[in-house]
């Protein structure tokens, strides 16, 4: 079963026929819901998956009980050890096996270690992060511990968000889970009309430019640095819509049920700086480690000692600086190896954002004093257009190494990119190759369109369905069936998954 099946749109409208009829035991349907949606996408063995279950929820629960009504020491034994199990855990289905073969292609070993492969648990970095996230809460005494084993649960697992998050906090979604909730005929429509938009983002926009990516990086040899670069932009889009598509379909099905889950993305590609970019991409991930590590790590007594010896030896400002670049470095390190612990992700989603970041931090100043010897009006929207190109040209550097796919790849790509700088072949030309219809392109092009509409609407504090509720009704209800009509007659369905669903 997944997102984009027939068995998803059966299992989603039994689960919602069954919470609002039985509504006295409403969070328990959604709680069995939940469990039986993930027997059914995980591939794991089925004991080995029903402990895990247990093992997570009951930790989290008794973790969280025990932190409350402990004190001093013991306190302490019990926080960590309750992380403790979790971070083992998630370590050792998702990370050890990647981290492993990543050192051994390092020192030139070739050994097997196909045996630290425990299973593919899918959505496991999103859900134990949210269970971190509750027992630290419960820690700072920012959160009661939750009496109720079922409510834990519940929130660990609730199957909208098991599988590609967003990544929740228990204080925020236990009241509603808590909740005996009667049909809302408003939030149901929204949730339908999210699942659209999110269907048309990712089966009409994302898997048609991921046609274009895949061609274009694995036969690199026959394009050139233009052809590499379109490529690499057509892969920014085909990310997004699959991602914030999926975001989409996650929240409009919680919507269905009156849940609301965070927002995971705020008009990204409107952001004039790579920091702000990275404040409105995966925002509840990037929330959850700035949270729960970066600002703990710059609050340590190592840390701060460190920034008083800077201060003496480099001054006030140096003070400041080199803890937050201490626990910004901790931060990326963290983020790369979340996503998967291999080498290609370490650098592009650790390394490269780290010094990105941090490069631009350091060039502050310069960039002021060259804004003013220039004379440039910052208020000039065209400023604002060049800035956010810019930060998107950034970013796209960072998707270039993602798409290589390995080291050796992405340098001679590079280097190949560099040696053959332009070929003159016309875009029709390479979309027929890649086998586009011209009705693929004019569907890729009012994607792009409605695309930028929606999230320029974002940008400005409104949605696409604030926007459209201001027409007349016939012609809401007439662009719902477009939409439908479009997603179900040119939807490239089963083409490929959900990519954050590696993850």
């Amino acid at each position: 079963m997944t997102l984009t099946t027939s068995s998803f749109f059966a299992f989603l409208l039994v689960t919602l026929v069954l919470f609002y009829v039985f509504r006295p035991i409403q969070k328990y349907i959604l709680l069995t819901a939940s469990i039986w949606f993930y027997f059914c996408i995980s591939s794991i063995n089925v004991i080995k998956l029903s402990l895990l279950i247990v093992i997570i929820g009951l930790v989290s629960f008794l973790g969280a009980l025990l932190i409350e009504r402990s004190k001093g020491a013991f306190r302490k034994l019990v926080f960590w050890s309750s992380i403790s199990i979790l971070v083992v855990l998630l370590f050792s289905f998702k990370y050890l096996f990647n981290i492993v073969s990543s050192i051994a292609i390092l020192i030139s070993n070739h050994s097997d270690f196909s045996f630290l492969k425990l299973g593919s648990v899918i959505g496991m970095s999103y859900f134990t992060l949210s269970a971190i996230g509750y027992l630290i809460d419960v820690y700072w005494e920012n959160s009661k511990a939750e009496t109720n084993p079922a409510n834990v649960f519940l929130f660990i697992f609730f199957f909208p968000q098991l599988i590609s998050g967003p990544v929740t906090r228990f204080g925020k979604m236990n009241p509603q889970f808590s909740e005996v909730r009667t049909p809302d005929p408003d939030k149901i429509l929204l949730g339908i009309r999210r699942m659209c938009w999110g269907y048309f983002k990712k089966l009409v926009i994302s898997d048609r430019f991921s046609i274009i990516v895949d061609s274009v990086y694995s036969n690199y040899s026959d394009f050139s640095f233009a052809g590499l670069t379109a490529a690499t932009f057509c892969y920014a889009i085909q990310l997004y819509t699959d991602f914030s598509g999926c975001m989409d379909i996650i929240m409009g099905a919680a919507s269905l049920f009156g849940i609301d889950l965070p927002e995971n993305f705020n008009a990204p590609f409107f952001s004039e700086t790579i920091k702000e970019f990275w404040q409105r991409w995966h925002i509840t991930l990037g929330l959850w480690f700035k949270d729960y590590l970066m600002y703990p790590i710059q609050r340590t007594a190592f840390v701060q000692k460190i920034g008083k010896k800077a201060k003496k030896a480099f001054g006030k400002k140096a003070g400041k600086k080199i803890p937050l670049y201490i626990s910004m470095f901790c931060l990326w390190f963290l983020l790369g190896l979340w996503h998967g612990g291999t080498i290609i992700f370490m650098i592009a989603s650790g390394i490269m954002p780290f010094l990105l970041l941090t490069l631009s931090d350091i060039c502050q100043p310069l960039f002021g004093v060259i804004v003013k010897k220039l004379r440039i009006n910052t208020a000039n929207p065209g400023w604002k257009v060049f800035r956010m190109i810019r930060t998107f040209i950034l970013v796209c550097t960072i998707w270039m190494v993602v798409c290589s796919g390995e080291i050796h790849n992405c340098l001679n790509i590079i280097k190949h990119a560099f040696t053959h700088p332009i070929a003159l072949t016309s875009p029709f030309t390479a979309t027929a190759a890649f086998g586009l219809t011209a009705c693929d392109i004019i569907l890729m092009a009012f994607g792009l369109i409605l695309l930028f509409i929606s999230d320029l609407a974002v940008y400005k504090g409104y949605t696409i369905f604030s926007v459209t509720d201001k027409l007349k009704k016939p012609f809401r209800i007439i662009a719902v069936y477009i939409e439908v009509f479009i997603i179900f007659a040119f939807g490239l369905v089963g083409q490929s998954p959900f990519i954050y669903f590696q993850f």
